[in-house]
């Protein structure tokens, strides 16, 4: 998570990379609290919207919050698969500060509801 967050704040690359990152570390939040939950989903069409609805369940996020994130996925598509330059700053803004949110939240709801993994280190 906190990777592709520092890298959203990289001013040297453009504003749609900056998005993406942005919107990969709120993805890879809400990824984390699904596996943290025992599931996953598999890669498909539709799998990133399957995730971030997981919120709800998992961290109970309120719907604003899973809207939102619904909102940026469709602007990402689109900035990657569409057209560049779709991405405004304010955009940019607003998905960076909810994807710090959301690492927050997940952060915090491991600490209370799966304390044991955030002690597990990865074996090099």
């Amino acid at each position: 998570m906190q990777r592709s967050l520092d890298d959203s704040k990289v001013d040297a690359i453009s504003a749609d990379l900056r998005f993406v990152a942005s919107f990969t570390a709120a993805l890879t939040a809400a990824t984390i609290a699904l596996r943290a939950c025992g599931y996953r989903t598999i890669t498909q069409v539709g799998h990133h919207t399957k995730v971030i609805e997981s919120l709800e369940l998992t961290i109970k996020a309120d719907h604003k919050l899973i809207h939102k994130l619904k909102v940026f996925s469709n602007k990402r598509n689109k900035s990657v698969y569409d057209v560049a330059g779709a991405v405004s700053d304010q955009e940019l803004k607003d998905l960076a500060k909810l994807a710090t949110e959301l690492n927050t939240q997940v952060t915090l709801w491991l600490q209370k509801s799966h304390p044991e993994l955030l002690k597990l280190k990865l074996k090099a």
